[in-house]
């Protein structure tokens, strides 16, 4: 399980606040505390600002690599912003694009990129219509993005499909819509890795943590491959380790063990 730290994102107002001022101790900081914490990629999502995107991204994603190892994941609907921090990162073949769809305009510039660096990139399993309110058509979509980033070339170990999260404040079923897309696409796409972002389920709901909490081990369960999330909540990572110990992920649970003994899990 691939954990995307999510915390660099310009619609949570700390961050848009350290965008504008160009608070660079204040990137490190998150970049570092989601490092520490477990994340195994940083996302950065520089989009609240659409005319200033494409400079806040180059400047975010200075300031990340300066301070961690880590692949970075570079999140934009806009193309141009993505190359943007292409241009300045310095291990293009380890980053990734987040994130394309079946629109042109989403992805005709990102793909020939992908294929010269063969680095990881998130495709929306969303028809060029917009996104279907049915599993089975979003599984269509992801089929059809697969056969689309093979048309490039492109070695489909490095495609993750995200099968979209509706915020239950929105649709009710919004998490069983998740599920039964996912579970859709790993029979329908056995080789094909998943994605989803863990918070898009919460959106306008109170105590949110305990719903996140709450939906990652039934995400596991269906073998979600990678997440975007918060690292720095720990009772979720806490969570996480014990759902992979439970699910045959953890052989007799030595690394559960090895982080209880260090003090790194809870009660």
């Amino acid at each position: 399980m691939l954990i995307i730290g999510e915390r660099i994102n310009t619609f949570r107002k700390s961050v848009r606040i350290a965008f504008e001022t160009k608070n660079e101790a204040f990137i490190r900081k998150e970049v570092i505390k989601q490092a520490e914490a477990g994340a195994h990629i940083i996302d950065i999502n520089a989009g609240s600002d659409l005319s200033f995107e494409p400079d806040y991204m180059k400047w975010a994603v200075q300031i990340a690599q300066e301070v961690t190892d880590l692949p970075l994941c570079l999140d934009s609907p806009n193309q141009d912003t993505i190359l943007a921090g292409f241009e300045v990162i310095k291990n293009k073949e380890l980053t990734w694009a987040n994130s394309i769809t079946l629109e042109k305009s989403r992805h005709d510039k990102i793909l020939p990129l992908v294929k010269e660096y063969q680095c990881p990139v998130i495709a929306l399993c969303q028809a060029e219509g917009g996104l279907s309110q049915f599993a089975k058509n979003r599984v269509d979509a992801g089929k059809k993005i697969v056969d689309l980033v093979d048309s490039y070339g492109i070695n489909l170990e490095n495609l993750y499909l995200d099968t979209m999260i509706e915020p239950l404040s929105v649709r009710s079923d919004g998490g069983l819509l998740s599920m039964e897309t996912l579970i859709g696409l790993k029979e329908a796409l056995p080789e094909i890795k998943t994605i989803i972002s863990l918070s898009g389920i919460s959106f306008g709901l109170p105590s949110r943590k305990l719903l996140h909490r709450t939906f990652m081990p039934l995400l596991m369960w269906a073998k979600l491959d990678s997440v975007f999330l918060d690292p720095l909540d720990k009772r979720l990572m806490d969570c996480i380790q014990a759902s992979k110990a439970l699910m045959a992920q953890d052989e007799f649970c030595m690394n559960y063990i090895k982080k209880h003994r260090a003090g790194k899990l809870g009660d």
